[in-house]
């Protein structure tokens, strides 16, 4: 079982979603703000902003790696219109090496970090900062990386003893849904659901 979404219909008239931070253990999503509180965002054109990539309530102490797949999707002819201007390993608190492909529209990211992150409940493993040069939806993806150390769906940490490596949850509760969204309907954890029951109500 586990926590799933549904979109939140814009007619709530709200530029962001306020929630409280994924309350289960080892989930990933990507926010707003680097307190995990908002997962959807309306952008001013040319104005930059920041997204965040953050380990919810992470079940070890510290973390020394970690690995996903990020798809930021676009409608079609719109991707040149989307810069990414920073993408900051653990939001500039330690150094660390990227040897995943990415760039504006996600990619693989795979990193070992040079010294461990401690874990709080809101753990910030990665920054961006994002420009968009029109208004347009954005939904951000995030899974297993293209090659993953542990096979299926599912992001990648490492704990900082260097010897454990463990899947994490997503904050929406699998791959298929999108944990972010720009300039359009805002994802927001409603109920515990099996997958394919909640699955059933979208599309």
């Amino acid at each position: 079982m586990k926590k799933l979404v549904v979109l939140l219909l814009a007619s709530l008239v709200a530029t962001s979603a306020f929630a409280v931070i994924d309350p289960d253990p080892d989930s990933m999503g990507v926010y707003f703000d680097n307190t995990g509180e908002n997962n959807c965002f309306t952008a001013t054109p040319n104005v930059p902003f920041f997204a965040y990539l953050i380990l919810a309530n992470p079940t070890a102490p510290e973390i020394y790696a970690y690995e996903l797949g990020m798809d930021v999707m676009v409608p079609a002819g719109m991707e040149g219109m989307v810069f990414r201007l920073a993408s900051n390993i653990a939001d500039g608190a330690v150094s660390g090496v990227d040897v995943g492909e990415n760039g504006a529209l996600g990619g693989d990211y795979i990193v070992g970090l040079a010294a461990p992150l401690p874990a709080t409940d809101a753990l910030v493993l990665h920054s961006w900062q994002y420009m968009l040069l029109s208004v347009f939806p954005v939904e951000i993806y995030i899974g297993a990386s293209s090659a993953p150390s542990i096979d299926g769906p599912w992001p990648v940490v490492q704990n900082a003893q260097g010897s454990i490596l463990y899947q994490t949850a997503l904050s929406t509760g699998g791959p298929d849904f999108p944990v972010a969204t720009v300039n359009t309907d805002c994802v927001v954890g409603v109920e515990e659901a099996s997958f394919g029951s909640v699955k059933s109500l979208f599309r």
